[in-house]
């Protein structure tokens, strides 16, 4: 079986069976074996380093984060008792508040996937929300899809505007509860299908906070209270529990900035090791085509 832009192309058996293939002298087969061990080990080695060194990047990204939200740019700050268990101590003239004070929350757009269209009007599902290309600091192009028009018209409450979340109502594993799209611009977005949107009260940015939903301090709230066996609920009420560190709007700015420039950093190395990784793969599946073809002369 064969797929290709969600087109099928059968094979039957018959069809299968007819099928020629390349049969040279068995010491030939294991000499080509034999050499393909060799270099697709040494080729999956690179792999493997470009992979490790990804996974680091992605860790450094992660701490970077989670020492800029909770502590500050100010190495030299006072630190004081928060008064809530998830974080600890935070930077003198920090608040913390309840989610809810901030927030209130609603449900996205009831719909399937057979309704999406090609153009149309944009929304964004909890399938998006957990997608690897999800920054959770800004809309990405990649994840929006669409619904009709009148889909969108009897859902007018699930629209979101700058400053907004959407979260995904459930996660397969605990990793993913909390996982969010952070509305970063105004495109006439909806929230789409088991989502929870969490509409921003105050009228200016929330990136900061956008990189506050991204550490695990802030997700252990959610994470201790979430149900289920195979998936896991996020609800509304869940949601709502939470509580947020605030810095001052100066300082939330400054976070924000610092993190969107090193944030910016890290994710062009993670994209240029990934693009060595597809470079690598290629590379190893010619050298098999070669050798298997036998247009690779092995002695």
């Amino acid at each position: 079986m064969h797929y290709s832009k969600n087109i099928r192309y059968s094979l039957t058996y018959d069809e299968f069976s007819a099928l020629k293939i390349i049969v040279p002298p068995i010491k030939e087969q294991q000499r080509i074996a034999d050499y393909l061990d060799e270099k697709c080990g040494e080729i999956d080695s690179l792999i493997g380093l470009q992979e490790q060194m990804i996974e680091k990047l992605k860790a450094y990204k992660q701490s970077l984060i989670t020492e800029a939200v909770t502590k500050g740019l100010d190495p030299n700050a006072k630190l004081v008792p928060s008064g809530i268990d998830w974080i600890g101590e935070i930077p003198e003239g920090w608040e913390t508040k309840p989610f809810k004070e901030l927030f209130r929350t609603g449900k996205g757009l009831s719909f399937t996937k057979a309704d999406l269209v090609k153009d149309g009007i944009p929304v964004i599902s909890y399938g998006q929300v957990h997608s690897k290309q999800n920054k959770g600091t800004r809309i990405d192009e990649v994840l929006v899809r669409f619904v009709p028009e009148e889909i969108a018209k009897s859902g007018e409450s699930s629209k979101v505007n700058v400053g907004d979340f959407i979260f995904a109502d459930t996660s397969e594993d605990l990793s993913g509860c909390g996982n969010c799209v952070y509305v970063d611009r105004e495109i006439g977005l909806y929230a789409g299908y088991h989502s929870v949107i969490a509409f921003s009260k105050r009228k200016k940015s929330n990136t900061y906070l956008a990189y506050l939903f991204l550490t695990d301090y802030w997700r252990s709230q959610i994470r201790c209270r979430v149900s289920g066996i195979k998936v896991f609920s996020i609800s509304q009420a869940i949601i709502k529990q939470t509580s947020i560190i605030l810095p001052s709007e100066n300082e939330q700015e400054a976070i924000a900035s610092y993190l969107d420039d090193k944030c910016s950093d890290i994710d062009r190395l993670i994209a240029l090791k990934q693009q060595k990784i597809e470079t690598l793969k290629d590379y190893k599946k010619s050298v098999i085509y070669e050798a298997v073809t036998g247009k690779t002369i092995i002695e």
